[in-house]
């Protein structure tokens, strides 16, 4: 059917808080009036995009950043995946999410 090469199956998600940086929440924001996708959608694409390439690059970050807690609803998947990060690279939940959104962010730069 073609339906199964457009869109995904139904999956559960479940309501998380995580703290993202402000500056990297705001990009994502503006992305959401261009695309059809909320903010959630966004990151859930993001969190899935690192799951699969493993691509974790730690960066410093600014000192005068700002991390805001936001409530998400993330696919399950998702969420079995960055355990295996975490439990894999030793790197906590709050910093892949935010390794994940800046990995697609800044792809190109």
């Amino acid at each position: 059917m073609l339906f199964e090469h457009i869109f995904r199956k139904r999956e559960n998600k479940l309501r998380r808080n995580y703290e993202i940086e402000d500056s990297l929440y705001s990009k994502l924001e503006e992305l959401s009036k261009v695309y059809d996708a909320s903010v959630t959608d966004l990151i859930n694409e993001c969190l899935l995009h690192l799951i699969q390439t493993e691509n974790i690059k730690l960066y410093e970050k600014d000192p005068t950043e700002i991390s805001v807690t936001h409530t998400l609803l993330i696919r399950e998947s998702n969420l079995v995946g960055l355990e295996q990060l975490k439990g894999k690279y030793g790197v906590s939940i709050f910093k892949l999410v935010n390794i994940a959104i800046r990995n697609v962010l800044y792809k190109n730069s």
